[in-house]
């Protein structure tokens, strides 16, 4: 199968005025899950990249598409690289994706982070973070947050990025984060589920959905004046947010949410 041509230029505004006389290439293959970034005549092949100066093997690799953050392993001429590697003309270079048995290698470009993760979620994810709460997960979540906001508290706090925008995960400064391929809040549940192992960490309705507090069992007496008549006539146990005070009970969403939790274990 023929190579396809891809070039790389520091300066993304004048790429469109570039088109020959590249005195340097490399050819880059893209693994697995690498290759959702990536146009489909592009996919499964050898993606011939030409440059100028002396770019990182990083700087490289993102010229095709692909965030950083989804990388796990990079290898030029079959030796294991980092990111700042800067390779010669002609090298040849493999792109992997996340590897079960690379989470404590020397190998792995991904930093290691406490387990269970904590989250911060873009703008555009917002009932993505409500269920990661309900699962019991440390989320941030704030429709005001910019991109340098999120990316600061990431680093800061140790959160990974949860986003379907591919330009925030290729700012050089961010360190933690993963592109969510699913559209649908709850199958985006269950994909950020799956690819950090959080099943063994699950702590469901924990977490407030709205706030983010921990959530705490309260007399319910104490909600009489904070829930419909109807409510409190239908149900015996009630919980109350410890920050922001919101009253839950195991109304017809926490058993759906439950039923959904219990077929993904």
């Amino acid at each position: 199968m023929p190579s396809h041509f891809v070039f790389y230029c520091k300066f993304k505004h004048v790429i469109r005025k570039l088109s020959k006389g590249f005195k340097k290439q490399v050819s880059i293959r893209l693994y697995g899950s690498l290759n959702d970034f990536v146009a489909q005549e592009l996919k499964q092949t050898n993606i011939s990249v030409g440059f100028w100066g002396n770019p990182t093997i990083k700087d490289l690799v993102e010229s095709v598409g692909v965030p950083h953050t989804e990388i796990n392993l990079i290898l030029a001429n079959s030796c294991p690289v980092n990111f700042s590697y800067k390779p010669e003309s002609g090298s040849r270079i493999s792109c992997y994706p996340k590897f079960f048995f690379l989470k404590n290698s020397e190998s792995c470009l991904q930093p290691q982070v406490p387990m269970p993760p904590k989250f911060i979620c873009d703008a555009h994810l917002g009932r993505l973070a409500s269920y990661i709460r309900l699962c019991g997960f440390d989320t941030l979540f704030n429709t005001t947050f910019e991109d340098r906001t999120i990316i600061k508290t990431s680093n800061s706090e140790e959160r990974i990025i949860l986003t379907r925008d591919k330009g925030l995960l290729r700012c050089g400064s961010a360190r933690l984060g993963y592109f969510v391929r699913e559209t649908k809040p709850i199958l985006q549940l269950r994909e950020v589920i799956e690819y950090f192992e959080l099943k063994d960490y699950l702590a469901p309705f924990s977490r407030c959905s709205l706030c983010n507090g921990k959530i705490t069992d309260i007399e319910k007496k104490e909600v009489v004046n904070k829930v419909l008549p109807t409510t409190y006539r239908c149900y015996e146990k009630f919980y109350c947010c410890t920050k922001c005070g919101h009253v839950y009970w195991e109304g017809s969403h926490f058993r759906r949410l439950k039923l959904t939790l219990e077929g993904m274990l």
